[in-house]
């Protein structure tokens, strides 16, 4: 329901207030009814039909008199049809001052000061040399000087005295013509005049009622940038009512730049969410305070923000998080890429949640990947990942698995080496110095490892000095190139791992028996094959001797006989300490490069 001010009303136009309960028609007579008297913003309202007939008169002793403050309808007005109107409409009247003549012989102007009262005959534009001029000539005279009551004309009192004149008192009869009678006579109608506060409202169907509108609200907040299918916030500031009795607020929206409204939300909140349909090009939105009674403020209007009709990007294709989570340590958590409809991508958004609770932001960035720390003491983490563009449209979520945290402290490794440190090149076995130790004093297992695979496992000893030995035929089965050597300790509910790195370079193998055969006689002839991949320039050269146990073997050359395949004749036939056989293998690269191998040396003797 919609309301103006009574001191927005056209003069001559129609109210409506109750007596008895019933709506009952009044005339707006003047603004600012003698202000001189009663100040700014009092409107003059004047019943639109007669209310009763009877007689006007005042007695003094037994005689009737033409004295107003002391009349009947004086009394009549503000007793009985006073009582008539509803209570907030006679607290709201108070009383007005207005120049009148006290009559009785008494002609001077004077003022009196009434809740209700009747016009004069000056008001209702009559001149007459024994009339003084009480107030000023209405604006709509012509109109109030005929009086109706039940359809017909009737004749009505003014509250002017003829001067000069104890008992008469002006009138206008049925026609708007004037003349004056003795105040007791009774076929004449009192009609009600009166001020109301220029500041009540005056509903739809002109009911004035002393309720006014609530204010409008102190705000209108809209977000600066909208995403054309997106949901937005729009909030306002509270608005004030004078008589606390504000019912809520109607917020309507716009698309067309303000030629055309439609309402989406009305309560009692100070917000409300609104979808923006994708292909809007731009919204606006106002809002207003309504009272308990319907009254209704005006509007408050946000500017009009362009609309951005711009598509999120897909979700991530997926989020990865390690299933191992140590307490204390760093954690990487990787994600699948996004695409998006107008290649605007931006970068990505990750959250954590840390026990259940709240998620919370610790990455936003391009990357696809994230190290983060995990601190000592939380139970268990999870992560979810969404893309944004440059329009701050966001995807949807990819979640991870929530992943139990480990807050048992790994063991540490104390090696003479730092971890990831390159041992340079190598061409003889070598050993590694280190010690392991566990804060809580577990029991732990140490496993050394080479190229991954497992050369030893053991108990530790917490705190001892070990040693990583990689020699013999560990060493030599490696091929040249490049290898990692790990120490790995774990007391069964977390690991930690020491790795190096070290490049083999072995370019000449010798090969000769640790001891040597003893044979019962001489030695007369032997046989070799030496199995593997040796390439065709190598220096090759193999010896053979009979007399190994002497202080000063005789050794003999029978690379040929080996090459060849061919038995080798021993040209000594001495031994000092007794025949024995041993051989001796000598192989280097040649000027390719080349490498080869040998696997095996095999013969015999006789």
């Amino acid at each position: 329901m919609a309301s103006v001010n009574l001191g927005s009303k056209a003069v001559g136009s129609v109210v409506k207030l109750n007596e008895n309960g019933s709506p009952v028609e009044f005339y707006v007579a003047k603004h600012d009814y003698e202000s001189v008297l009663n100040g700014a913003g009092r409107t003059l309202l004047v019943r639109k039909g007669g209310y009763a007939k009877g007689q006007w008169k005042s007695k003094v002793g037994e005689n009737v008199v033409n004295t107003y403050n002391n009349s009947f309808v004086d009394s009549c007005l503000n007793g009985t049809y006073k009582n008539m109107l509803d209570d907030d409409i006679q607290l709201a009247m108070g009383t007005t001052r207005f120049y009148f003549t006290p009559g009785n012989g008494n002609d001077s102007l004077s003022t009196l000061e009434r809740s209700i009262f009747l016009l004069s005959a000056t008001e209702l534009s009559h001149v007459h040399a024994n009339l003084n001029i009480e107030g000023t000539n209405l604006s709509i005279a012509s109109t109030l000087k005929i009086c109706h009551m039940n359809g017909a004309a009737v004749a009505q009192w003014t509250r002017s005295p003829l001067k000069g004149n104890t008992g008469c008192v002006f009138v206008a009869n049925t026609k708007g013509n004037f003349t004056y009678i003795q105040s007791s006579q009774t076929d004449y109608c009192y009609r009600s005049a009166f001020t109301l506060p220029a500041n009540l409202s005056v509903n739809d169907d002109g009911t004035i009622t002393t309720n006014t509108a609530p204010a409008v609200p102190s705000s209108i907040t809209v977000p600066a940038q909208i995403n054309g299918g997106s949901t937005v916030t729009i909030s306002w500031g509270t608005a004030t009512d004078g008589e606390n009795n504000l019912e809520g607020y109607k917020v309507e929206r716009s698309t067309d730049g303000g030629s055309t409204w439609a309402q989406i939300y009305q309560g009692g909140g100070t917000s409300t969410a609104n979808i923006v349909p994708f292909g809007t090009q731009s919204v606006m939105y106002r809002v207003k305070a309504y009272d308990a009674e319907g009254l209704e403020s005006a509007y408050r209007t946000s500017g009009q923000v362009a609309v951005t009709n711009n598509t999120a990007p897909t979700v991530p294709g997926g989020i990865t998080v390690p299933e191992a989570v140590q307490g204390g340590q760093p954690l990487t958590v990787s994600w699948g890429a996004s695409s998006d409809g107008e290649n605007n991508l931006a970068g990505y958004s990750l959250e954590r949640q840390v026990g259940g609770g709240d998620w919370a932001v610790v990455y936003s960035g391009d990357q696809l990947s994230f190290a983060d720390a995990i601190v000592k003491g939380w139970l268990s983490v999870a992560y979810r990942v969404r893309a944004f563009d440059t329009a701050n449209a966001y995807s949807g979520f990819a979640v991870s698995e929530t992943r139990q945290v480990n807050n048992n402290t790994p063991p540490a490794i104390s090696c003479q080496y730092p971890a990831n440190t390159d041992l340079g090149t190598r061409s003889e076995g070598f050993e590694l110095i280190y010690s392991v130790t566990d804060q809580e004093g577990d029991e732990v297992t140490i496993t050394e490892l080479v190229d991954g695979g497992t050369l030893r496992t053991f108990a530790a000893q917490l705190g001892k000095e070990e040693r990583f030995t990689l020699g013999g035929l560990d060493f030599m089965g490696l091929l040249n190139g490049r290898h990692t050597l790990s120490i790995s300790a774990s007391d069964g509910a977390s690991a930690a791992v020491h790795s190096l790195s070290f490049t083999k370079r072995v370019t000449a193998a010798s090969v000769t028996l640790e001891q040597s055969m003893e044979a019962d006689g001489p030695i007369a002839v032997c046989v070799l094959a030496v199995s593997g991949s040796i390439p065709a320039d190598a220096d090759f050269k193999v010896e053979v001797s009979n007399s190994a146990n002497d202080e000063t073997p005789v050794w003999e050359d029978c690379t040929a006989a080996v090459r060849a395949g061919m038995n080798h004749v021993f040209e000594n036939e001495t031994a000092a300490n007794g025949f024995a056989f041993n051989f001796r293998l000598e192989v280097e690269r040649g000027s390719s490069g080349l490498g080869g191998y040998i696997t095996s040396v095999q013969g015999g003797f006789q």
